[in-house]
């Protein structure tokens, strides 16, 4: 128990001295790749922390399978050889192209030690380090794995983001997303944390406010297309009569329902969603 006490101490001293940093990028590439001191527990725990880091950021992951792919054959014999030393570590980094390497080790003291710890490649340091004493036969579920890399990595990794475009057919039209005022149309990309649902709404005096909900995926843009509809518009113009009248031949109370009803507000819309590339 002394020394988990000791380990996590270290750790929370080295995380708190980064934190004072600037967040750095959150598309920087990062290697994931494992150490082992002659333990056999929790296996392949790497490879799930490099999973999850592809589901939870938007950092560009290299795990061991794409650094053999990449002609790196003998990577976990020379993570072996490192035997966890920084600077060894940074040097593999550098080879495989990562920003960074998260260094996840399973060694054991009685208990077993499940470490992850960043390298920075160009400072060829620890930047941060956790620990956690684990039994013997445990197995961690992803939400233990995921509080691991949520305390190692930096919280602006784990902020997701995506774009929503709005074209509107009538300039000089207010935009709300999610009920908030974001201009006039043309507007510019909107930024929103992602994934997410956002109301879309458009309005302009004269005209049927359009209204659309859209879900914007991680590091992607949806494009909204709001066609207006003039309210002065004669009744027997509009789409939506079209559909109405054609319910007669079926039933001429369905017609009459719904030309009963107020006149529709809402317009289809055409979203499109599309990854974006930096």
């Amino acid at each position: 128990m002394t020394l988990r006490i000791a380990i996590i101490a270290a750790a929370v001293t080295v995380a708190a001295a980064f934190s004072a940093r600037a967040a750095p990028s959150p598309k920087r590439a990062v290697a994931v790749l494992e150490f082992r001191g002659g333990s056999t527990a929790v296996p392949d725990i790497a490879r799930r922390a490099a999973t999850l880091l592809r589901k939870l950021t938007s950092l560009r992951i290299i795990d061991a399978d794409d650094a053999r792919a990449a002609g790196a054959e003998h990577i976990d014999a020379d993570v072996a050889q490192c035997a966890g030393e920084p600077r060894c570590v940074a040097a593999i980094g550098r080879r495989l192209g990562a920003d960074e390497v998260l260094l996840v080790g399973v060694s054991e003291f009685g208990d077993v030690i499940l470490t992850l710890q960043r390298v920075d490649v160009r400072r060829r340091a620890v930047v941060a380090r956790v620990a956690e004493a684990l039994a013997r036969d445990a197995s961690p579920d992803d939400d233990d794995v995921s509080d691991y890399l949520r305390r190692v990595m930096p919280r602006s990794d784990f902020l997701r983001y995506g774009t929503i475009r709005i074209a509107a057919n009538v300039a000089g039209a207010r935009v709300f997303v999610g009920g908030m005022p974001r201009g006039t149309t043309p507007v510019p990309p909107i930024r929103v944390r992602a994934p997410g649902r956002y109301d879309i709404e458009v309005r302009m005096p004269g005209y049927a406010a359009f209204r659309a909900s859209v879900e914007v995926p991680p590091d992607a843009a949806v494009q909204v297309h709001a066609a207006l509809e003039p309210t002065s518009r004669a009744w027997y113009q509009k789409w939506w009569v079209a559909a109405i009248a054609g319910t007669v031949a079926a039933g001429a109370v369905t017609a009459a329902v719904l030309l009963s009803r107020d006149e529709p507000t809402t317009v289809p819309a055409d979203v499109r969603a599309f990854e974006l590339r930096f």
